[in-house]
């Protein structure tokens, strides 16, 4: 009869004989290819990890991702690496894998990836920092998750940024052109227009005083020729005129005040006050708002739209403006504007004028669009596209709604904040 010890030490010894075979028979399964399996040692202890077969499907998946995917110690050891990570490096395999992770690291990305990788211990982090194999840099986005407790490593994806780098570092360049002929641009066209503008004065001035002195002289096509002169170089100051305007629109600084609108439209008539009274204009304003805006371009903005309102009378008329504001929710806003905010300052001009066939309310805001020829109506077809480009330097849009005959009512956007 066997003594209790002993019947204790059979039963240890079969269960050590039966995880014994259990380890030849995993031994055997990854020999054959069945399980794939890692080793790490820590702390003088070695611990494997295996994949087990049922896992292939998901295996197969991350070894073709379009992106990195790499597993480190909490040591920053390379563990695994699916393909598309050491082909990133440039490197094989054999290279990568059981090699520490900062081995990789740009020298100046060190600090930024040691701080995700310690935020990543107890969870997830993301940032971006730079790679780097033999002389090229590789700058990356990764997402870091911990994995413990079942696996005491660190699950990384890396996505490569060289391309969208790249891309940027190209609009970065192109937007710096921009800027630069923006700026020769804008000098060009001050400079060139006030030496123009000059030579049409004194063709102005010689043509009057040819006709004052020598008027007695002169035959009805002479004085004829000399008055159309005087208009041909009137009109080309007047479009000199509003395409430097135009063109300050860009240069001008933008500068954005909390500006009470009754104020603005008080100094618009003082700068109309001529046309106005000319035409017995009537222009009535009602409970107008404090609005954030850029005050000498919103005022050229109101000039342009009252002085339209007035030049485009019906015949024997007075032309009678009314103005108002309301506030609007964006949802209401049927086009596109290019403003995250949730309200709007909808502020309207409405006039009894001649106005216009529908389909030319988008067509009247393009530069030198003109719905009248001189004959009927003289213009230069650049105000209306002065005030679009106000607008969009404040974040807003302008659009028009009108019939023939029935007049028409701008609308303007202007965010509410």
């Amino acid at each position: 009869m066997k003594t209790r010890p002993e019947a204790n030490n059979l039963e240890r010894i079969e269960e050590l004989e039966n995880r014994l075979a259990d380890a030849e028979q995993l031994i055997d399964a990854i020999k054959s290819g069945e399980v794939d399996a890692f080793a790490i040692r820590s702390e003088n202890m070695t611990e494997v990890f295996t994949l087990q077969s049922g896992d292939y499907a998901y295996r197969v998946l991350v070894e073709n991702f379009n992106e990195g995917a790499i597993n480190v110690t909490k040591e920053g050891l390379i563990v695994y690496s699916n393909k598309y990570f050491h082909e990133l490096l440039g490197l094989s395999y054999e290279k990568v894998i059981g090699t520490s992770l900062r081995n990789f690291l740009h020298p100046e990305s060190i600090a930024t990836f040691n701080s995700l990788f310690t935020n990543a211990l107890g969870g997830q982090s993301k940032g971006e920092f730079n790679l780097i194999a033999a002389t090229k840099i590789i700058p990356v986005y990764i997402s870091l998750t911990s994995l413990y407790p079942q696996l005491p490593t660190i699950g990384i994806i890396v996505t490569d940024l060289t391309e969208k780098k790249n891309q940027e570092k190209i609009v970065e360049d192109k937007n710096k052109e921009l800027e630069r002929s923006n700026a020769e641009l804008a000098s060009f066209s001050y400079t060139a227009s006030h030496d123009l503008q000059e030579p049409l004065r004194k063709i102005q001035a010689f043509a009057r005083l040819i006709l004052q002195q020598e008027k007695q002289n002169f035959s009805e096509d002479s004085i004829d020729y000399f008055t159309r002169i005087n208009r041909a170089a009137s009109r080309m100051q007047n479009l000199i005129e509003a395409l430097l305007s135009y063109s300050r629109t860009n240069t001008n600084e933008k500068v954005f005040i909390p500006t009470n609108l009754t104020n603005v439209i008080g100094e618009t008539k003082e700068i109309l006050e001529e046309l106005i009274e000319k035409n017995n204009a009537i222009i009535e304003s009602f409970e107008l708002p404090i609005v954030n805006i850029i005050p000498f371009q919103f005022q050229q903005l109101l000039t342009n739209i009252i002085s339209n309102a007035i030049k485009y009378r019906k015949k024997n008329v007075n032309p009678v403006i009314k103005i108002n504001a309301i506030i609007v929710s964006a949802s209401e806003i049927k086009e596109d504007i290019n403003s995250k905010a949730d309200k709007f300052w909808k502020i309207s001009i409405a006039d009894n004028g001649i106005g216009f066939e529908p389909q030319y309310a988008t067509k009247i805001f393009d530069l030198f669009q003109r719905l009248h020829g001189n004959s009927e109506y003289i213009g230069t077809g650049i105000g209306l596209a002065t005030c679009k480009k106000i607008m969009q330097n404040h974040s807003g849009i302008i659009i028009a709604e009108s019939e023939p005959n029935k007049g028409t009512i701008f609308h303007i956007y202007l965010p509410f904040n």
